[in-house]
């Protein structure tokens, strides 16, 4: 099913004399993505603007993206921003605390695509948009490839859509651990609570010297 994706704001800060800023709308334009731009010389109040977003530095081009501000972002960066890939734009609607968001989050990450994340409790308009490509449901993840909507698929199914012959075999974590001791467990079970993808390394035994501790 093919919708109407949410517009996403995005404003260029920049000039016409920077090469950096004629790297970044040319990307833009390639890629169909719409955006406004500001012209410093043109429209020299928006200077201040720009200052306040670099911590007094006057960087261009400067690209805010949905109220976040990115200084001079490479192409890549923007790819990764905007999940530009060569199979086409991805975006994931969904949720932190949703386990299937999460599966989701870390198949596109593994296969090395790049994606939107739409938190859909913190975006506005998001849930609404969902419940109108889900028929009145709130399914999440929903994902949108190309602009065509897909109610929770899962890896077999995105496999298939984005074309991957060959799913890696590595794996993409929040945060890694070094040392399964006291310490190292106690990290692992915050991480967890707060929903980071965790990995302990540890060369001898989990639970470090209590493991290994006799008792009497």
């Amino acid at each position: 099913m093919k919708n109407k994706a949410m517009s996403q704001k995005i404003k260029m800060y920049g000039a016409e004399w920077c090469p950096d800023c004629r790297r970044t709308k040319s990307f833009f334009t390639q890629n169909n993505i719409d955006f406004e731009y500001i012209n410093l010389d043109i429209t020299p109040e928006a200077s201040k603007l720009v200052e306040e977003y670099n911590k007094g530095k006057r960087i261009i081009p400067t690209v805010v993206i949905n109220d976040t501000a990115h200084s001079n972002p490479q192409n890549h960066e923007l790819a990764g921003i905007l999940g530009i890939n060569k199979q086409g734009k991805v975006k994931l609607y969904g949720a932190d605390w949703c386990p299937d968001c999460r599966r989701a989050k870390r198949f596109l990450q593994d296969n090395q695509i790049n994606f939107e994340f739409i938190d859909v409790e913190k975006t506005d308009g998001a849930s609404e948009y969902v419940m109108e490509v889900n028929k009145g449901k709130r399914i999440i993840p929903t994902i949108l490839i190309n602009g065509t909507a897909y109610s929770n698929p899962d890896n077999i199914k995105l496999t298939e859509i984005l074309e991957i012959d060959e799913i890696t075999d590595t794996r993409t974590y929040d945060v890694l651990i070094v040392g399964g001791g006291a310490s190292g467990l106690t990290t692992a079970i915050y991480a967890q609570r707060d929903r980071f993808d965790s990995i302990i390394l540890e060369k001898k035994n989990i639970g470090g010297n209590a493991f290994i501790t006799k008792k009497n």
